[in-house]
């Protein structure tokens, strides 16, 4: 299957779910966490670029609660719908 080279929005969008993963399980920070996945959803509608809202929404409502693996695992499965999506 051939790859298809990201775009430069995709690419942002795929560094700052590993920006918000790195918080997390590095560095405990849920709370700027929280932040850096406003920043993204607020960069992805104003270049008008599809992201998966109800993934999104799903992991703001579990941060605080969820272990750092799990929310791990659900920025990994947004990560992945991000570059399927394009």
């Amino acid at each position: 299957m051939p790859h298809k080279e990201l775009s430069s929005t995709t690419k942002s969008i795929l560094t700052l779910l590993n920006n918000a993963n790195d918080l997390i399980v590095v560095s405990n920070r849920r709370k700027e966490a929280r932040d850096v996945i406003r920043a993204l959803k607020a960069y992805a509608r104003d270049k008008n670029y599809p992201v998966p809202e109800e993934k999104i929404d799903n992991f703001m409502a579990v941060l605080i609660d969820c272990r750092p693996n799990t929310l791990s695992y659900l920025l990994t499965d947004i990560a992945q719908t991000v570059v399927q999506q394009q």
